[in-house]
């Protein structure tokens, strides 16, 4: 944990209470380092720490307003009394469910009419409706919008763009392998562990490309096939999976850890038989899906 100065100046080599940003993360025992000084807090008053005769460990020095405050370690007084610490308030993201719908109207003609292949045209049509409905669920991963909706306005889920916010790189006119370990980095910084990348097939061959020159490479040998196909690439912060999705927005690279992302299904796609009110059948595919991510920080974004 870190933090920042905020005296409204410099704090001197003798100075024993020392203004911070944020008061609520240190407690009585906590040992700071402030630049190559550490210091031992000895109470906590709001926002002010009282510190124990400088240094704890180090040099006593100046430091500028604003400088970081790192949270080292803890070390308490041998039968000390129990001091109480500050509470922050959970902050819980959230999402809202998205109803998929598709109708299926077959005439009674064309259903009786006999088609190579297609036994029955409605039972073909009402086939074809998940796999069409379940790309556009696909689809709102991606690009969907967070809409709590209305008497008038149907709700929405909130798409991947809604929630990874906080560790995202601009590669700026190419993908590097420089900048690609850079965002994997800021996701480990905060304690995340992507594991998955989804690319458009642009990205991936940009990606592709990056590894296919390198001569750190994992190879199966074929007899008839030239060329290699990337799947996994290791860097310094850990393995990452390519993942190919023709869907995928070609300006965005999603780094994701798949344990902490995935679809919550609240009503699965059914089929459902609508009332016969003409000369043709008619049903409808229905579902009811949404998107949960948690702990943002976990996942990052490589963007331009």
């Amino acid at each position: 944990l870190a933090d920042a100065i905020n005296d409204g100046s410099n704090i001197d080599n003798s100075q024993v209470t020392i203004t911070v940003d944020d008061g609520s993360i240190f407690q009585p025992g906590h040992i700071i380092l402030i630049e190559s000084e550490q210091m031992w807090v000895s109470s906590v008053s709001s926002n002010v720490l009282t510190v124990a005769t400088r240094p704890y460990s180090g040099s006593a020095a100046t430091h500028a307003d604003d400088t970081t405050v790192t949270i080292v370690g803890i070390a308490r007084l041998e039968g000390d009394d129990s001091d109480a610490v500050a509470f922050t308030d959970r902050t819980v993201g959230s999402n809202y469910t998205q109803i998929f719908h598709q109708e299926i109207k077959v005439s009674r003609t064309q259903n009786q009419v006999s088609q190579y292949g297609i036994p029955e045209e409605f039972e073909y049509q009402s086939n074809k409706a998940v796999p069409q409905l379940m790309r556009l669920v696909e689809k709102q991963m991606y690009l969907g919008a967070r809409k709590a909706g209305s008497a008038t306005t149907p709700r929405a889920f909130g798409g991947l763009g809604t929630f990874v916010t906080d560790n995202t790189l601009d590669y700026g006119s190419a993908i590097t392998q420089a900048n690609l370990e850079d965002t994997m980095e800021l996701a480990y910084n905060d304690g995340g562990s992507p594991s998955i990348a989804l690319c458009s097939p642009a990205n991936m061959q940009v990606i592709k490309n990056i590894y296919d020159a390198t001569t750190f490479l994992r190879v199966e040998r074929t007899e008839d096939t030239i060329g290699m196909v990337i799947q996994n690439v290791m860097t310094p912060f850990g393995e990452l999976k390519l993942v190919m999705d023709r869907w995928a927005p070609a300006n965005t690279v999603y780094l994701l850890d798949p344990e902490r992302a995935g679809f919550v299904t609240y009503f699965p796609f059914t089929f459902e038989p609508l009332a016969k009110v003409g000369d043709y059948e008619r049903g409808e595919v229905v579902g009811e899906f949404s998107l949960c991510v948690r702990m943002d920080k976990a996942h990052a974004a490589l963007t331009t």
